[in-house]
């Protein structure tokens, strides 16, 4: 539960909004766009491509991430 709330975390929430509404063309680009520092970007990005909320495609040396989703309904039984 720990981990999941980390991943929908409020700036992690704002940062798929930003890859969906800008689709950067690479990591460097994103990084431009939200201040982050590609390495941060790297780590936060696959963590979330672990729990299917981002796509990672390679392309020779840049990757190009897309949100896959932006919106979450989180039921606790």
């Amino acid at each position: 539960m720990a981990t999941l709330a980390a991943v929908l975390s409020e700036d992690n929430r704002a940062l798929l909004r930003l890859i969906r509404k800008t689709k950067p063309k690479t990591m460097t680009e994103l990084a431009a766009l939200s201040g982050r520092q590609v390495p941060n970007l790297s780590r936060t990005l696959r963590m979330m491509e672990g729990y299917g909320l981002v796509a990672l495609t390679k392309n020779a040396r840049q990757t190009r991430p897309t949100a896959l989703a932006t919106e979450f309904l989180v039921v606790l039984d």
